[in-house]
């Protein structure tokens, strides 16, 4: 009966091993433009959010627009998530209702980790950002 305990405990940890050692999509975040799609909002002929990613020697610079201002700061990336460090810095300009609905919102997701699919990040509000392809 021992050596049927010892060989399931050993086939139990064998599989748990092989599931940890699988590693999710990791994406190289070096140099890359985002967008934000649509389909959050659903409007058309409005300015999207987007940003540019640079890395540095505190990993990542980010900057980039709301729709209206133009943001700055730095960033962390973790392999999974993008964190974005607080305070940001913003211009100030005035914006009409859906602009500002749109920059305040994204602002405040930004206080939240942008996760990762793999191929897209997520703010924690459901925003989908995309990767603008390079040529």
């Amino acid at each position: 009966m021992n050596k049927q305990l010892i060989l399931g405990l050993t086939i139990a940890l064998g599989l748990t091993g092989c599931t940890s050692n699988q590693s999710e999509p990791s994406m190289d975040l070096a140099d890359t433009r985002w967008y934000m799609t649509g389909d959050f909002y659903n409007i058309a002929d409005i300015k999207l959010p987007a940003f540019t990613l640079e890395e540095n020697d505190k990993g990542f610079k980010i900057s980039g627009t709301t729709g209206c201002n133009n943001f700055f700061g730095q960033a962390e990336w973790n392999g999974k998530q993008l964190l974005v460090n607080q305070p940001i810095g913003m211009t100030r300009m005035l914006c009409d209702d859906m602009a500002n609905k749109i920059e305040m919102e994204f602002i405040q997701a930004l206080e939240e980790p942008l996760m990762s699919d793999g191929e897209n990040l997520r703010l924690n509000n459901g925003a989908m950002f995309k990767r603008v392809p390079t040529n």
